[in-house]
């Protein structure tokens, strides 16, 4: 009898430690990407290269303000993929969601925004926001797709080293 309860002592403790390992592989999930990194959903890899603000996008005017995103967008897929550009999502600090409003080059390709394998194409992304305080922009293959962010902000440049200055 005292082997069978050693026995099943043995399985709940094996149990627990394969839960606590998936529980520790799930917090390993990295932090989004920043800006110049390669990011992958689906069949594109994604490179945001350059934000920045105007109050005009392709002479229309903004009911807040344009956050343009410049990026690369490859296909490394084995098929043509169309690139949704209303699809792509800005989020802000306070968490809200912004689809891209317009995109330049309106059009990739002479038969719609299909990528060919292997293929890269410069694109801007023009999101009208109240605001300029979006944090990050998330990255679809498709509209279905579980996204990839990336962070918007740039790091912060470095300080002086504090310490004496000499005289004299």
């Amino acid at each position: 009898m005292q082997f069978g309860s050693a026995r099943s002592l043995a399985v709940v403790i094996a149990a627990v430690a394969v839960l606590l390992a998936s529980c520790n592989m799930s917090r390993t999930t990295s932090a989004p990407a920043g800006i110049g990194r390669e990011v992958f959903d689906g069949q594109f890899a994604f490179v945001v290269t350059h934000v920045e603000t105007s109050p005009t996008f392709d002479h229309t005017r903004a009911q807040g303000v344009y956050l343009v995103v410049s990026m690369a967008v490859r296909n490394v897929g084995k098929d043509p993929q169309f690139f949704v550009w209303g699809a792509q999502q800005l989020k802000d600090s306070t968490g809200r969601m912004y689809s891209a409003r317009f995109m330049d080059p309106p059009r990739i390709g002479d038969v719609g925004d299909s990528i060919d394998p292997g293929l890269q194409v410069s694109v801007r992304l023009a999101f009208d926001v109240p605001d300029a305080r979006s944090t990050e922009i998330v990255l679809h293959d498709s509209p279905s797709s579980g996204g990839v962010a990336v962070k918007l902000k740039r790091p912060e440049p470095a300080s002086p080293p504090q310490g004496g200055s000499s005289s004299g």
